[in-house]
């Protein structure tokens, strides 16, 4: 199929990433996958650097078998220019308006929504369209653990990009209580095109969203706690009720500095085992562009246009290239690990180097060469006694 994938705007949020990572997955299965935006944020870059077409109004033709939209704008937008396109809406948000598909009948053909909080709110739109739920998609092929948990945690990060002042002191004294360093990413604290070495040097990821569920990929224990309150740790028990309310934190605790301290004392190393198979069982987005193209086919009934041979030849090597980044930022992350590695070996070397040349080795030195000797004695002694002499 033809499709096009539309937002109003392509910042680093998660409605973007959510975009990006289901276009990504159609096109592997082949489909001819456009993104198009009014306004190109600095997701624009992120989506040229994967290799994605990132097309203007201008090539909004009505060639399109179908559209994946995300807001009122685009969704209207398409269908003036795009009148044969069927539109699917993904409804990210209960809070902006703008977000909510357009009330006019025809327009929308289904409503996909990733929580049952939103199922509750499109269905109760006064437009009767079909609504889906499904669950948010995570690429488990780049978000993947990178080591273990530690027994006792050191570091967090909050990843949010609209923390409250007044939460963002109750979570630093709370951290500051359990003996946690706290990290921030997104928003004032600086956003990023790629959030994963941030999650994989922390061991604590707290935030709402999808940023939960890529943190729960990489192996790193998840707590929702963000600027609409806190549901706190995901673990095997609190998963289903906090996925249905799209770790929004929104669940009806209220957490102080006292609860949040003693919430993070009970952290386990057992978490990242359990929030990446959590995260494997129920939100693979390869699963999730299989069940998306299901609903696109029920809805417009795809073309017969062959692809060109070359456009197919440009996809393979588009994915070739994706794979190769990939690569490459590992041996970069590779590369730096090994420096670490190789300073703290140097600095040990230099440190023995220290020690041997002090009066306290030269000092015990004789005490060596006995613990040597009888050493020596004591083996020779142990293998008469064994029969081996």
């Amino acid at each position: 199929m033809r499709l096009l994938l539309a937002n109003n705007h392509l910042g680093l949020g998660g409605s973007e990433s959510y975009l990006l990572t289901v276009a990504e997955q159609l096109d592997r299965l082949g489909h001819e996958v456009f993104i198009y935006a009014v306004e190109r944020g600095p997701g624009a870059e992120v989506v040229l650097e994967r290799g994605m077409p990132l097309i203007g109004e201008a090539e909004l033709t009505d060639d399109f078998d179908a559209a994946l939209v995300q807001d009122a704008i685009v969704s209207l937008q398409i269908a003036e220019l795009c009148p044969g396109a069927r539109q699917v809406f993904i409804a990210h948000s209960a809070m902006f308006d703008v977000q909510t598909p357009p009330q006019i009948p025809g327009i929308v053909g289904t409503v996909v929504v990733l929580n049952d909080r939103l199922q509750r709110r499109m269905r109760a739109c006064a437009t009767s369209v079909d609504v889906v739920r499904l669950r948010q998609p995570i690429d488990t092929q780049r978000f993947a653990p990178r080591g273990a948990l530690p027994e006792v945690p050191r570091r967090a990060v909050l990843l949010s990009n609209n923390p409250s002042a007044d939460r963002l002191m109750i979570l630093e004294s709370a951290c500051e209580r359990a003996g946690i360093e706290l990290d921030r990413l997104g928003g004032a604290a600086g956003q990023t095109t790629d959030p994963r070495p941030q999650l994989a040097a922390a061991d604590i990821v707290i935030g709402y969203g999808r940023s939960i569920l890529e943190a729960m990929a990489c192996g790193r224990a998840a707590y929702v706690y963000d600027w609409k309150g806190g549901d706190g740790w995901v673990t095997a028990e609190s998963y289903p009720e906090i996925e249905a309310d799209g770790f929004a934190g929104s669940g009806g605790r209220t957490v102080d500095v006292e609860l949040l301290a003693e919430d993070l004392g009970c952290y386990s190393a057992s978490m990242g085992p359990v929030n990446q198979d959590l995260v494997y069982t129920h939100h693979r987005a390869n699963v999730h562009a299989e069940q998306l193209v299901e609903l696109l086919i029920r809805l417009a009934e795809p073309s017969e246009r062959p692809r060109p041979p070359l456009q197919e030849m440009a996809r393979l090597v588009r994915l070739e290239w994706r794979s190769r980044g990939e690569i490459q930022a590992m041996s970069r992350e590779i590369a730096h690990l090994q420096g670490i590695l190789n300073d703290v070996q140097h600095d040990r070397a230099a440190e023995a180097e220290r020690y041997e040349t002090s009066l306290s080795w030269r000092v015990t030195a004789p005490l060596r060469a006995l613990r040597s000797l009888f050493g020596g004695i004591w083996t020779r002694l142990a293998q008469l006694a064994s029969g081996r002499a």
